[in-house]
């Protein structure tokens, strides 16, 4: 609803468990360095537990999303029985039983470990809500994790649940579970700080970083509302943002975090009247009573006096935007024309043959350091939808875009930017058809993170490419896709056009 209005190009406070939105705190980067060790050491169970809202399932997807080559089975609705948990975990991993009996799927489970073993490949298992788990059924996990060879298990069993989760290890019939479990952590709320961190993190990967601001005020309420629970802070903010919405303001106050917080409770009550709200009123009594005196003072005793004025409401006038440069283009151009015409000027200034369009969601120093022409999405108080201008050069503090007519228009960085959503299609020349070849990818690869001083010979890809992606902002995954190409491709040498000038 409010999304084209901040420039975002989605809801930065959506409640669904996306790992691109992941903040890693000081607590989410502990419980992630949990994971890991549990993954790497093959051992024994890992438990994670943390109170409702603190973050845990979306921590078990980026941890998720981390996996190399890894066989995954996750388990959200644990209430379930033995057999219908095996028959779940079997599901997710694409193996099929023989029969129905409990048996026959554990057998099933076992013949699938040891194939994945052959081939070097780990298998992992993730219980979310696992405090729902009964007894019986958390005996079966723990019988599961007896499928091992000599030195290691075959599959790594992650436990993810909240604070009863505890409860229930601690109980006497789960001794022998509890005594395999290698490693805990509990997730904490966030604190004032991290709430404020998570607040603008959030905002910045949906692409509305310095197009909506929540005062220090407002930072304040939303932890002192929330308690630090990132689901809570979630649903205060979405609502805050639309009350700035329908007041026109991209100001976040502390008023609009308190009326949100009260959404999210339910408050019934009235709401109190503020000692600043109550002197305000009294001053724009006095006022309107000075006025009104005022006027009689002055008027004519022969004129019939007037009714005394009604009191004006207080209302927060939207925002007002004196970018003259920008305004006639925003304004007058048509969404999808102006995608083409961007994309047209782009492609002239690297001339014939077919181009890779990469989108990003980014922002303006990541633009710069890749270095070539991008076409980024605008938006405009006065428009309901976004539009498009080609970004041709950047020079300092001024920036060359296209006028959506086939020309071009300098401008000021600092007014791009404002009216910027931040998301950015890149446009690249892949001579090797690298995207689209694997044996290509991986030597393309290979040669330019040797030459960036990211890889020597016979060291490990992977890692290579995750230390790079690091450095350049993009997702540490260590997989070599588009945007990684994109990015090993603009810091190389090319044949193209560059935002800093000429070509190289």
């Amino acid at each position: 609803m409010y999304e084209s209005f901040y420039g975002f190009a989605e809801k930065p406070f959506n409640l669904t468990p996306d790992p691109k939105y992941l903040y890693l705190s000081a607590r989410h980067t502990e419980a992630f360095a949990h994971l890991e060790f549990g993954r790497r050491e093959r051992g024994g169970f890992v438990v994670i537990t943390g109170e409702v809202g603190t973050g845990k399932t979306t921590l078990a997807r980026y941890f998720l999303s981390s996996l190399k080559d890894a066989a995954t089975a996750v388990v959200l609705y644990p209430a379930l029985t033995a057999a219908e948990l095996l028959r779940s975990i079997l599901d997710d991993l694409h193996a099929t039983p023989r029969g129905e009996s409990l048996k026959d799927l554990v057998d099933a489970l076992h013949e699938f470990l040891l194939a994945s073993r052959a081939r070097n490949r780990n298998v992992v298992l993730i219980i979310d809500e696992a405090q729902d788990l009964s007894p019986e059924v958390l005996e079966q996990v723990r019988l599961i994790s007896n499928l091992e060879t000599d030195t290691e298990k075959l599959i790594q069993i992650i436990l993810m649940g909240q604070t009863e989760l505890k409860e229930l290890l601690d109980r006497r019939e789960l001794r022998q579970l509890a005594q395999r479990v290698t490693a805990r952590y509990h997730l904490a709320p966030l604190g004032r700080q991290e709430t404020e961190a998570y607040v603008r993190h959030r905002l910045q990967v949906a692409g509305g970083e310095g197009k909506v601001v929540f005062t220090p005020g407002a930072l304040l309420g939303v932890h002192r509302e929330s308690g630090g629970l990132p689901r809570l802070i979630n649903l205060i903010c979405d609502r805050a943002l639309l009350a700035g919405y329908v007041q026109g303001s991209r100001t976040i106050l502390p008023p609009m975090v308190r009326r949100a917080a009260s959404e999210v409770r339910g408050d019934t009550e009235r709401p109190r009247v503020s000692r600043s709200l109550l002197v305000a009123g009294i001053g724009a009594l006095v006022l309107a009573a000075l006025w009104f005196l005022r006027g009689e003072l002055a008027r004519p005793s022969s004129v019939a006096a007037a009714p005394p004025p009604s009191l004006p409401q207080v209302t927060i006038p939207p925002p007002t935007t004196t970018l003259a440069p920008l305004d006639p283009l925003l304004l007058t151009v048509d969404r999808a024309a102006s995608l083409r015409q961007a994309t047209a000027d782009i492609e002239a200034l690297w001339g014939p043959g077919p181009l890779v369009a990469t989108p990003f969601r980014t922002h303006l120093a990541q633009v710069r350091r890749f270095d070539l022409p991008a076409a980024l999405e605008m938006f405009h108080p006065s428009r309901r939808d976004t539009c498009y201008l080609a970004l041709i050069r950047l020079d300092g503090d001024a920036a060359v875009v296209g006028d959506g007519r086939g020309g071009t228009q300098r401008v000021a960085v600092r007014d791009l930017d404002q009216l910027w959503t931040r998301q950015a299609t890149l446009m690249w020349r892949d001579s090797l058809s690298a995207a689209a070849d694997a044996a290509r990818t991986g030597q393309f690869a290979r040669d330019s993170l040797g030459r960036l001083g990211y890889l020597e010979a016979g060291g490990d890809l992977t890692a290579a490419v995750a230390r790079f992606q690091r450095d350049t902002e993009l997702a540490p995954d260590g997989i070599i896709g588009q945007r990684t190409l994109l990015a090993l491709y603009s810091l190389g040498p090319h044949e193209g056009p560059r935002l800093s000038g000429g070509s190289s």
